[in-house]
């Protein structure tokens, strides 16, 4: 059973929500760097390098127009750059001017071809339009190729499977994540929904509370725990085996 249109547009809303649980964590942007020095790409001119880190500080300051003046003069300065056309893609994604975003990654990759970041961040776009969740796919099988343990790829490449309905699939991706990184909110929250969507509210309500066990501000996960709490008839509390003495006060 494949994910409804309102669940699909519940990833486009989680993704963006994803923008902004980022800066609290502490990420911060990074480019992709080369795999090795026999493939380092045309660096940035000094001059585009100032313009690349202001880009950055604008970001990290949700200053997103600022942002993109910033990343376009560094594409002009450094053309051959795939640096500097995989940044000014990525602003453009954040902004949500998608055909600008799709032609910078697919520049990247032009420019580099083995470059795993702008093969991940086509197949997250893609991802967001369930008419091309086929070339999400490639994209995404492209880039784990790649970059094998790509965690966020994982995660992409599990919603993929959920909105194509192959629920083995979905589940194998996410039981990855958790398995190499523990717990995470957001890989649970988004679990949760999944599953919700399928109608194995017991399963989703699980997800749910794991994930507020570790982002009790999830204010999306309280709301869904709320919604599945009112419709999930859970167990009451096991008794007291017989002969057992009750806890003193």
């Amino acid at each position: 059973m494949a994910i409804t249109q309102k669940s699909g547009l519940g990833f486009f809303l989680l993704f963006l929500g994803c923008i902004f649980l980022m800066a609290p964590m502490g990420c911060q942007p990074s480019g992709p760097p080369p795999k090795n020095k026999k493939e380092a790409k045309p660096p940035l001119s000094p001059e585009a390098m100032e313009h690349f880190r202001q880009g950055h500080k604008f970001l990290a300051d949700q200053k997103k127009d600022e942002a993109l003046k910033e990343f376009q003069e560094t594409v002009r300065l450094s053309p051959d750059a795939p640096l500097a056309h995989f940044w000014l893609g990525k602003i453009y994604f954040y902004r949500g001017d998608k055909e600008p975003a799709e032609k910078e990654m697919k520049q990247t990759l032009q420019l580099d071809p083995k470059n795993y970041h702008a093969m991940a961040m086509l197949g997250k776009m893609y991802s967001l339009d369930r008419a091309k969740v086929d070339q999400a796919k490639e994209f995404l099988d492209q880039a784990l190729e790649e970059s094998p343990d790509n965690l966020e790829v994982h995660f992409d490449l599990g919603r993929v499977y959920a909105i194509k309905g192959e629920r083995e699939r979905a589940v194998a991706e996410f039981r990855y994540l958790f398995s190499k990184e523990g717990e995470f909110s957001l890989y649970h929250y988004e679990m949760g929904r999944i599953l919700e969507a399928w109608g194995d509210n017991n399963q989703a309500l699980n997800h749910y509370r794991r994930a507020l066990l570790f982002n009790p501000k999830l204010e999306p996960v309280n709301q869904a725990i709320k919604r599945l709490q009112a419709v999930v008839k859970e167990p009451p509390p096991s008794a007291a085996p017989k002969g057992a003495t009750p806890a003193k006060p």
